[in-house]
């Protein structure tokens, strides 16, 4: 029988890997307690290609690049065209295989015994680790953090060697095999040195089981553990501050235990009334700090933000927010970007998911893989819902693959649980699309597999997977929610058999929850033909797939969601088009300049008053004398008044279109909006060419 899930739950965002905490700026150290976290960002040597020993202390490598985190070795070379005659070839110069990272540090001495452990946010995709010529550790999979304990390998008061050998060639066990987007190599997220009391918090999450209007329950699940070499006595503290920054909760707890053990200790903290819920309009985040104390001091201290919602998904009316209905409106979203490949900084992780909000949206698909921590603190302060899956995408493999897949699920669920902005794990994309029949059933299995383990390590979110199709499979049922790929209009057929086949797809499947997982045409930023009548990579032929798909999805409610596809421009290296290597799907580009589709879903999915006058990138354009052009402007005004050369062609409500004789030469548009008693306009100079008539 199909599950119904009803989610009660708000979490704290998770303190990854038990003793991981991120920080959104290069500020050196950060104290909690006798625990500091550094980041080790600077001054790294990089060399491209295998080294023997690179791991050696007496190998050479002054000679070596100098680099700073985060880095990728591929932000230029997949969008290699030497040599190329077809734009679909891959790349010739696109290097996939192992590149080397050293650098030294120095550690104090210190009077108080330490643990020190080694944090990684990201490394594509293999990473093994050296610490003074010892190996430390090896980590499959490129997204996803790690860290090992590097205590028995340091030297105090004396320089450090760390080693790290990365490796993004083309692996059939590692999940992805292959996808439309590029496998950027490198240590491309942050890099920590956490130093800890030997008795410290290796694992703190906050969990909500309880969560209404008038109360909610906050439970601290937390792992301790003694490494003293000694027994140890003392008490956990646990507080909980309000958004506003007074304390709601408290408590206090008395723990003793032996030495070289591991404890689990859960907190349960009651009383608070008539919370203060997070949504996306008012993302409200409480604070929770638990504290390790012996006698009078804190010997380890972790601080987090989390919130306090509850959430449903319905097959015929669609998602519930604290009771209340809501449309999801969003995008999918690679890291990439122009200039930076992968390696991308916090700051500009954070401005990426602000123009997702100032679009409006309320929903990112975080594709196709888990994303940097920066990004998920960042839908968490801005209000924006979450599906975040792993990159099992077009294809699986066998036994060492499914493990892989199910280590890089455990991690996600793990490191991510407790962020209030995710509400669905996704587990598989387009896997079933290219598979011989004969191998569909490892896809089925592995599906299976992959859901039962989400729901044992956390009950409170639903699961996902998108796909083109299912091939008379079951592997749609499998997960709380289908997610389908559309591209009707784009890759064959015409943008209304959309809904025609979403209402076949319902009738076949009346008990699923739908989401449309993507839809998206392409379009090269700039390039403009009026009246485009097949895809052509124009803005036009962009603009009217989306018009047309989100007529379509708003006229059925059964659809509970669905997500642009995709946000930014992003690269692929298998990809052709205008721009070879770029899938250029984005309602922006590359390097996050929006385009004209950017304007026409802010126009209906945000609040904030908006004008915008269509287009600012076709600004010198031809026409016969005394031909009138049409001219649209996006706006969520209530009226629109439109002026050419400072003659008003007066006042309209939506749609806003007018009709426009341009004059040879230079011609000021100006669009003034009125809402709400706020007045705001755009302006654009058009360049005009009258062409002889034929």
């Amino acid at each position: 029988m199909k599950r119904r899930v009803i989610i009660r739950t708000g979490q704290l965002s998770a303190l990854t890997l038990g003793v991981l905490i991120f920080l959104s700026c290069d500020s050196g150290v950060q104290q909690n307690g006798l625990r500091s976290i550094q980041k080790l960002n600077t001054g790294w040597r990089f060399h491209k290609g295998d080294v023997e020993g690179g791991y050696k202390r007496d190998l050479e490598h002054r000679k070596w690049a100098r680099i700073d985190l985060p880095h990728t070795w591929n932000v230029d070379d997949p969008f290699d065209q030497r040599g190329v005659d077809d734009g679909y070839d891959i790349a010739p110069g696109y290097y996939r295989g192992p590149a080397w990272y050293r650098k030294m540090v120095r550690l104090p001495r210190s009077r108080e015994p330490q643990r020190y452990f080694l944090e990684f946010e990201g490394a594509n995709k293999v990473a093994d680790v050296w610490v003074n010529e010892v190996h430390v550790g090896n980590h499959t999979g490129g997204y996803t953090g790690f860290r090992f304990d590097i205590t028995p390998h340091v030297n105090l008061g004396k320089d450090n060697l760390i080693a790290v050998r990365v490796n993004n060639a083309y692996h059939y066990d590692i999940p992805p095999q292959s996808a439309d987007y590029t496998m950027y190599g490198g240590i491309y997220r942050d890099v920590y040195l956490v130093r800890t009391a030997p008795v410290y918090f290796d694992h703190a999450h906050v969990m909500t089981p309880k969560v209404s209007r008038e109360q909610a329950i906050v439970i601290l699940d937390t792992r301790i553990t003694n490494a003293s070499g000694a027994s140890f006595a003392g008490r956990v503290e646990a507080i909980v501050h309000d958004p506003h920054g007074k304390e709601v909760a408290s408590s206090s707890t008395e723990i003793s235990f032996p030495s070289d053990t591991t404890a689990k200790l859960q907190v349960q903290l009651d009383g608070l009334d008539h919370p203060l819920l997070w949504s996306p309009e008012k993302p409200q985040l409480y604070t929770a700090k638990v504290q390790i104390i012996s006698g009078d001091e804190v010997i380890d201290s972790l601080s987090e933000r989390f919130g306090l919602r509850w959430f449903s998904f319905d097959p015929d009316h669609g998602f519930f927010l604290n009771g209340e209905h809501l449309r999801l409106k969003g995008v999918n979203r690679h890291q990439d970007r122009a200039g930076y490949g992968n390696a991308v900084p916090n700051e500009l992780h954070v401005y990426d998911m602000q123009l997702i909000k100032a679009m409006g949206a309320n929903f990112v698909r975080l594709a196709h893989y888990p994303q940097d921590p920066a990004v998920l603190d960042a839908c968490d302060r801005l209000g924006l819902l979450v599906w975040e899956e792993i990159p099992v995408v077009r294809s699986v493999g066998r036994e060492a693959f499914k493990a892989n897949a199910v280590q890089m699920l455990a991690e996600m669920i793990d490191q991510h649980i407790n962020h209030p902005s995710i509400i669905i794990w996704g587990v598989m994309n387009e896997v079933v699309r290219d598979q011989p029949d004969d191998e569909l059933h490892w896809s089925v299995e592995l599906c299976q597999e992959l859901v039962d383990l989400a729901h044992a390590l956390d009950p409170s979110r639903y699961t996902a997977q998108a796909q083109f199709q299912d091939r008379g499979t079951n592997i749609m049922g499998i997960t709380e929610i289908s997610g389908w790929n559309c591209y009707d209009g784009w890759y064959r057929g015409v943008f209304e058999e959309f809904g025609a086949n979403m209402d076949e797809r319902k009738q076949l499947y009346p008990q699923q929850v739908f989401i449309i997982s993507e839809y998206g045409a392409g379009s090269k930023r700039g390039f403009h033909i009026e009246n485009p009548t097949f895809p052509d990579f124009s803005e036009e032929w962009q603009l009217a797939f989306h018009r047309s798909y989100w007529e379509q999805i708003s006229q059925r409610p059964y659809i509970a969601g669905s997500c642009v596809w995709n946000m930014f421009d992003f690269g692929s290296y298998e990809k052709g088009g205008n721009i070879p290597h770029i899938n250029q799907k984005g309602l922006a580009d590359f390097d996050r300049q929006p385009k004209d589709v950017y304007y026409f879903y802010q126009s209906i999915w945000t609040e904030e008053p908006m004008v915008h006058i269509v287009s600012h990138t076709w600004t010198d354009r031809m026409g016969i004398a005394g031909e009138k052009k049409g001219i649209q402007v996006f706006s969520n005004c209530d009226s629109v008044e439109f002026f050419v050369n400072g003659s008003s062609l007066g006042f309209q409500e939506r749609p806003f279109t007018w009709e426009v004789s341009f004059r040879a030469g230079v011609n000021r548009l100006e669009a003034v909006g009125y809402k709400a008693g706020v007045t705001l306009q755009d302006e654009l100079t058009i360049r005009y060419t009258h062409s002889v008539q034929p």
